[in-house]
């Protein structure tokens, strides 16, 4: 491709501190770049007002402080509606400062998809919005019923249900007045979203998620993507902190929307069906950490926490060692980075078969996915007992992640829709 842009990515999590979300656009910063693109990632970070010029990653970063009260829902104003002009300004200050490259925005998440569209409207720049979880119908992003129950779309009812399973009866019920602000608020959220360019769903389980709230000639399904020699490579690279012996492994925040509270459920599962768990090696942190771990030594099952958020590189290498990586997450899966990154270093994977997990995980063939609890305790028991199965599954995988998310072939599939809505702008301008 001859042609190059300047990509501002605004998005609201961002290396070193961050989850898939953050490292997915974080891997598209780097591909775009190593393409020949101009890519400025735009962060807002609590704290002091301003902005900071930084590099992380290998990626140009603005910092955009803002202030927020940690009060209930008084925060989350000033985290989006006091924010979004605010980001705004920061997004038409960066372009403007491009005087060679065409300039397309592509915002990923609910604090910076709205102030990148209104970014755009003022400028009449392209923009493109990525859609990684369940923010345009849901306030609290998560899909779920008190982060248990999954449900198609909030209404006054379900918002009072979601407060009380979230916060118990007495603090959910003095938020009931809040109802009607989280409303209004999912709506202007998911009204901005729908004025973007070109809404990107990265599984086809968002499609259809996000079909009745955007136009459908905007959507367009693209995941997100892996660099799989890369991660190959780190995985090859001695470990530091790979136990010595066997291990199942888990990785991502201890948290119930992830699944976590079910590993005690899934390796006692595992043990009633005739084997006895290995090492249970738990990357990642939550509010579930210390009950977790209680009910794990309860059960007599021998685990470890890697506390707070275990390096990167050696997540890959953890995963490329364990006899299993078992995620169990329970919620609307848009496109896990765990799963996708698992693949790529040919993880044996064992998951549940929510949400997006589909599209990276073809049971039999590159994972075994399952239902629910018990049942993945069962799988994990035949993958522990079966080299060979195993060995097939990280085969797999690897030529799974290899065919459909590595990074050549998802970046010629953006490329070519900068392409587009580039155009599709500069064909209205001449209108």
């Amino acid at each position: 491709m001859d042609e190059h842009f300047h990509i501002l990515l605004p998005t609201d999590v961002f290396p070193p501190e961050a989850g898939g979300a953050g490292w997915s656009t974080h891997a598209l910063a780097r591909a775009l770049q190593r393409r020949g693109h101009r890519v400025t990632a735009l962060v807002p970070r609590r704290g002091p007002p301003g902005q900071r010029r930084e590099r992380v990653a290998d990626v140009p970063v603005v910092e955009v402080g803002y202030n927020a009260p940690r009060l209930p829902f008084v925060q989350n104003y000033y985290r989006f509606e006091l924010l979004w002009p605010l980001l705004r300004n920061s997004i038409v200050a960066e372009a403007l400062r491009e005087r060679e490259l065409a300039v397309i925005v592509h915002a990923q998440h609910a604090q910076t998809i709205p102030a990148a569209v209104l970014a755009g409207r003022e400028l009449n720049l392209p923009v493109v919005a990525t859609v990684r979880d369940a923010w345009p119908w849901h306030y609290f992003a998560t899909g779920l019923l008190a982060d248990r129950l999954p449900f198609d779309r909030q209404t006054p009812a379900t918002v009072w249900l979601d407060l009380i399973g979230r916060l118990g009866p007495l603090r959910g019920t003095l938020a009931a007045p809040a109802i009607p602000y989280i409303l209004q608020h999912v709506r202007q959220r998911s009204a901005l979203l729908a004025q973007a360019d070109a809404i990107v769903a990265v599984s086809n389980y968002m499609s259809r998620r996000l079909r009745p709230i955007v136009p459908a000639e905007r959507l367009h399904v693209i995941p997100n993507l892996i660099d799989v020699g890369a991660a190959e490579r780190t995985a090859n690279q001695r470990s530091l902190v790979a136990p010595a012996e066997p291990f199942v492994l888990y990785v991502g925040k201890l948290e119930r929307n992830k699944g976590a509270q079910l590993l005690p459920q899934i390796l006692v599962a595992t043990r009633r069906a005739g084997v006895e768990p290995p090492l249970l090696v738990l990357a990642g942190n939550g509010v579930l950490a210390s009950t977790l771990e209680q009910e794990l030594r309860t059960a007599g099952l021998r685990h470890q926490l890697l506390q707070g958020w275990t390096d990167h590189d050696e997540v890959l290498r953890l995963m490329q060692r364990a006899e299993v990586v078992v995620f169990p997450s329970g919620w609307g899966e848009p496109l896990s980075r765990v799963i996708l990154e698992a693949s790529a270093v040919g993880a044996c994977i064992a998951a549940m078969a929510t949400g997006g997990t589909r599209d990276i995980v073809i049971h039999g063939e590159s994972g075994v996915l399952v239902g629910e609890a018990d049942q993945l305790g069962i799988a994990l028991a035949e993958l522990l007992t079966t080299p060979t199965l195993r060995e097939r599954l990280r085969a797999g995988a690897r030529r799974i992640a290899t065919e459909r998310f590595a990074e050549e072939v998802v970046v010629a599939q953006m490329e070519n829709l900068y392409r587009q809505v580039h155009t599709g702008r500069a064909m209205e301008a001449q209108r």
